[in-house]
């Protein structure tokens, strides 16, 4: 099960790239609307409203940071 479908769940999940390039954890209920992780408010990423948005990495073509 990816991010988004945790969310639309009502979970929380882990903001991907504080995780991998930062080593903390923040949790979070938005989601990129092209890769579907998720993403913390206002650090690394952009609402179009309610939950979704776009990611930085995506945002900024960084695909290769990416999770799989």
């Amino acid at each position: 099960m990816n991010d988004k479908e945790k969310i639309e769940r009502g979970k929380f999940v882990n903001c991907y790239i504080c995780e991998n390039m930062f080593l903390r954890i923040r949790q979070t209920k938005r989601y990129c609307n092209k890769c579907e992780n998720g993403f913390c408010e206002g650090e690394h990423g952009s609402f179009t409203g309610g939950n979704i948005g776009v990611c930085v990495c995506c945002n900024t073509k960084l695909k290769a940071f990416l999770k799989k």
